[in-house]
């Protein structure tokens, strides 16, 4: 896992390319979530999250703390990037007063 301000993003991207945080990858796929009540935990289903290829979370507002193989390894803030790697158990949970909104993208080598 790995986390960047917003601010330590280049100022400019071409494409879909994700240049400045995982070089030589692209989108896949992603989305924009918000969740309101307090406590949430993402990806909350039984047994281990995981994907075979890197997940990007960009904060867009809230706080709360980041979870890597059952264990909180850290915390996260709105203005924030997180990198989960390949094969890492993750989950966000929302400790904040306002609701957790962010960004995010599943990347994947270019071809």
């Amino acid at each position: 896992m790995r986390k960047l301000s917003v601010a330590e993003l280049a100022d400019h991207h071409r494409g879909p390319q994700f240049t400045s945080v995982l070089p030589g990858h692209v989108v896949q796929k992603g989305g924009f979530r918000v969740y309101a009540d307090p406590n949430f935990r993402t990806h909350d289903e039984p047994g281990r999250h995981v994907h075979t290829v890197p997940e990007v979370f960009v904060i867009v507002q809230g706080s709360g703390a980041i979870e890597i193989d059952g264990a909180e390894v850290d915390k996260f803030q709105a203005g924030e990037a997180v990198v989960f790697e390949p094969g890492e158990d993750h989950h966000l949970i929302s400790r904040g007063d306002q609701p957790l909104v962010f960004v995010w993208m599943h990347l994947e080598p270019v071809s």
